[in-house]
């Protein structure tokens, strides 16, 4: 009989879950950055956030012409909406807190997409839609999840075989 390897990060399930919370951390975290950064003078990059209000202006005007959605409810969803995608991106990746974050992750896809269903031409909410099965994907393996920091956290507070004999 040949001997399984019981160590979780040679699995192709470890594997899945990490790949698929690197893309869904990737997709948010970088949805939220482009949203505040500015091309300056010389030709690099500020994190500025008028530019996210001025982005977000744009999103939200185009939201109250075209969807039933109250104009007073569109004002705090893009203020809170480039923050919220960065830091759960950023969470997603790192993998802190990672089902909770993941959880957070489809919740603001699902908000994205309720937002863009309104809208005449709702192309873009498809793409939205295959984004909540990557993010459900992500949750089925989060089981097997390595290289997080949730697992950092848990070898630290973790017994040592020795302490318990």
């Amino acid at each position: 009989m040949s001997q399984q390897s019981n160590c979780k990060f040679f699995q192709g399930e470890a594997w899945a879950c990490f790949f698929l919370r690197m893309w869904i951390g990737m997709r948010l975290m970088f949805a939220g950055l482009t949203k505040f950064l500015v091309k300056n003078e010389e030709g690099g990059w500020t994190f500025d956030t008028e530019n996210a209000k001025y982005v977000m202006s744009n999103i939200t005007s185009t939201m109250e012409t075209n969807t039933a959605i109250p104009a007073w409810s569109l004002g705090p969803y893009a203020t809170f909406l480039p923050w919220a995608l960065l830091i759960v991106g950023a969470s997603v990746m790192f993998g802190f807190f990672t089902r909770v974050s993941l959880f957070l992750a489809g919740a603001i896809v699902l908000s994205l997409s309720f937002g863009l269903m309104l809208l005449p031409d709702d192309t873009a909410a498809v793409e939205r839609g295959v984004e909540m099965i990557v993010v459900g994907l992500a949750l089925m393996t989060v089981k097997h999840n390595v290289g997080a920091v949730d697992n950092l956290i848990g070898l630290a507070f973790s017994k040592d075989e020795e302490e318990e004999v």
